[in-house]
């Protein structure tokens, strides 16, 4: 259960996931311009990168609860996946006249 309930913390939670969901029922219907779009975009980026931060910080302080070490490890493991993707798909590219025939 949230220990927070009614405080600035969850209503600004909730004003975000509302904007969310409003966002993606008129993109669905109607379509949204282009700008909103990359709006939405670095704006999760950013969400993202906030919630990483602070668990990092709380992490280096010893200050994680048992449900947030949990997110810290997953996040980790993420970003591990995502690195290790990443360098594959990069290597596949530079070798792929080696490994298929193709040259760019």
């Amino acid at each position: 259960m949230i220990k927070s309930w009614g405080t600035r913390k969850v209503t600004v939670l909730t004003l975000i996931g509302n904007y969310f969901l409003i966002s993606i029922l008129i993109e669905s219907y109607f379509g949204l311009p282009k700008f909103i779009e990359d709006f939405n975009a670095l704006f999760m980026l950013g969400i993202g990168m906030v919630g990483t931060y602070i668990l990092w910080r709380k992490n280096k302080a010893g200050t994680l609860t048992e449900y947030e070490k949990r997110g810290w490890i997953l996040t980790r493991t993420f970003l591990a996946l995502f690195v290790l993707a990443v360098l594959v798909f990069a290597l596949i590219f530079i070798f792929m006249e080696y490994i298929y025939g193709i040259y760019i």
